[in-house]
């Protein structure tokens, strides 16, 4: 029986497996900005501004301590982090005589930001836009097909390669692409899965 389970976790999992020809996922996020001022015009620039600083966090935090990149944050000038910033785009705008409003989107120029990161010496591991780097996850599944599902369906989405390493009762250990991290770490957390860094090894449960 314990044969028959694991061949069956071997199966589905193996069935979340995508080939895809180079991995180049862009680092971004997007954020809702509400700011109201003096004018409508110094509302914009203040929401910017924090969005450009909210992004940089929630981004480059999955790559390095999350202490310290707060920290450089908000010691570093607006001119400097938009240096680091690739491009801007913007939706749902709203404007008025005192407030801007609007979901701010921005793609983060990778190779900037591992030279920003490494000038502040703070040990980090962003990926370049395109690697074959991969990272390794150990994963617990205790809900079987169901939790494999809802992992099969992430990785789909996003079209990318698991490498199975191995499985040893409910826990899978499994490698992915290094730019991969960020997204998967976002997407497992918005389903109600943790995870913490062991050592570069993420550990992920439900």
């Amino acid at each position: 029986m314990k044969r028959f389970l694991v061949c069956f976790y071997s199966f589905v999992f193996m069935s979340c497996m995508f080939i895809t020809s180079a991995f180049s996922i862009t680092l971004s996020d997007t954020v809702f900005v509400n700011q109201t001022s003096e004018t409508a015009s110094t509302a914009k620039n203040i929401a910017m501004n924090n969005a450009r600083r909210q992004i940089l966090f929630n981004v480059l935090s999955q790559y390095t301590d999350k202490d310290e990149i707060s920290e450089l944050i908000k010691k570093s000038s607006n001119e400097e982090l938009m240096n680091i910033i690739l491009s801007t785009s913007v939706a749902n705008e709203q404007i008025s005589s005192d407030t801007y409003s609007a979901n701010i989107t921005m793609d983060i120029d990778n190779e900037a930001a591992k030279r920003w990161l490494g000038a502040n010496n703070i040990r980090q591991w962003v990926p370049a836009l395109e690697s074959v780097e991969t990272f390794t996850a150990s994963i617990v599944v205790l809900n079987g097909i169901v939790d494999l599902a809802e992992l099969k369906r992430i990785t789909r989405d996003n079209n990318v390669i698991i490498d199975v390493q191995s499985i040893t009762g409910n826990q899978i250990v499994v490698k992915m692409p290094l730019n991969y991290r960020s997204r998967f770490t976002t997407e497992i957390h918005s389903l109600g899965w943790k995870y913490t860094d062991n050592g570069g090894v993420l550990q992920v449960w439900k």
